[in-house]
């Protein structure tokens, strides 16, 4: 990345508006005047993940994550969810976000196509940009769970420490009592069991931007050899 366009990206992801959708426009604005923005465009999509995996304030924090269920093969359909982003690895292209393992995203990546194929977008309304990423998904559990699960703070662990599984119907006038989610560190370890990791391996970006002085989208292609394509598309 140019220097003096990579001291700006800093800056733009280190002040306070790095929080909020003001630092991802002002970041991408400074990306489409440089020299060469498309060899500069894979290295800040992948900035702008680690930064929405890193801050809950910031526009990419959470993302749709989208599955094909084929409980009935005969009629598979897609599957869409918001999940909140939890890790970016650009070297290895990979997206992580957390689940319960009773969840219907599981069942659909582990019944499906081989290797489960998935989808992400991430979209900010103010400034109308978005980012969608087709891959493959692998759930993930063993020492690296043990270590995002050592992690996750308390009252995010009461989460996976349900007697019912997720989306399981619930008759009664109101919605079922979820009790104290303030539980102690050891409660909180039979939480564990329910807990999983789902990785995403990026294939393909699809990056656009609905500017008011013209629409610009790009695609980035990622080969096997971990070396990426970079091109304008027609928005």
């Amino acid at each position: 990345m140019n220097g003096f366009y990579k001291i700006g990206y800093d800056r733009a992801f280190s002040c306070p508006t790095a929080r909020s959708n003001v630092g991802l426009q002002a970041a991408f604005d400074l990306l489409l005047r440089s020299d060469q923005p498309l060899v500069e465009l894979d290295d800040l999509v992948w900035q702008s993940l680690r930064a929405g995996a890193n801050s809950s304030d910031h526009p990419w924090n959470l993302g749709a994550f989208s599955t094909i269920d084929s409980a009935h093969p005969q009629f598979p359909r897609p599957d869409c969810r918001t999940v909140v982003l939890r890790h970016a690895d650009q070297q290895r292209r990979t997206i992580d976000f957390y689940t319960d393992v009773r969840s219907d995203k599981i069942r659909q990546l582990n019944s499906g196509h081989s290797p489960a194929l998935a989808c992400w977008m991430f979209y900010e309304a103010s400034t109308k940009i978005q980012l969608r990423l087709d891959g493959t998904a692998e759930v993930i559990d063993g020492v690296q769970a043990d270590q995002a699960w050592e992690q996750t703070p308390l009252v995010s662990r009461s989460a996976y420490l349900s007697l019912r599984r997720p989306g399981d119907r619930f008759d009664g006038p109101q919605p079922p009592d979820t009790g104290d989610r303030t539980v102690s560190q050891a409660e909180s370890e039979r939480g564990r069991a329910n807990f999983r990791i789902v990785r995403t391996t990026v294939r393909q970006a699809d990056w656009l931007y609905l500017r008011r002085q013209g629409h610009v989208r790009a695609t980035i292609g990622y080969g096997i050899d971990g070396k990426s394509d970079v091109s304008w598309v027609v928005p």
